[in-house]
């Protein structure tokens, strides 16, 4: 049930994020905007030049609203409904919780021949 309303979620949220391009997309700018690529004044036919610019920044209002609650919604419901911080999660999962202790490590014998080459010499394998 849960996985179906995430998926009505994520649709609307897809429905409200090409909507709001849209709109935005069809305001004026300063410097004419892409309204005048669809036709010319055609919004400013349809509802008066006034009426316009406060219908679209109406409908950009209310779609930013929806794509902010729902992004909200869906990263939630994501999470499971807990919220951590990031740092506490890096150090649940972090590496460095399986090593051993820096006691339980021999420092005081140096490494032999065999685990160090020697320097500005290749390294030799075996099987060449």
């Amino acid at each position: 049930m849960q996985e179906i309303i995430r998926s009505i979620l994520i649709f609307v949220h897809i429905i409200a994020s090409a909507l709001l391009i849209t709109v935005i997309l069809m305001q004026a700018a300063k410097g004419g905007g892409l309204s005048g690529a669809f036709g010319g004044q055609g919004t400013t036919m349809l509802f008066g030049p006034r009426n316009t610019a406060s219908a679209l920044a109406t409908i950009t209002q209310y779609l930013a609203g929806t794509f902010l609650v729902l992004s909200f919604v869906l990263s939630l419901m994501a999470g499971g409904g807990k919220v951590e911080s990031v740092t506490q999660k890096v150090l649940q999962t972090s590496p460095a919780s399986s090593l051993p202790p820096v006691e339980a490590l021999d420092f005081s014998a140096p490494p032999t021949a065999t685990e160090q080459a020697p320097a500005g010499e290749p390294i030799e394998t075996e099987g060449k």
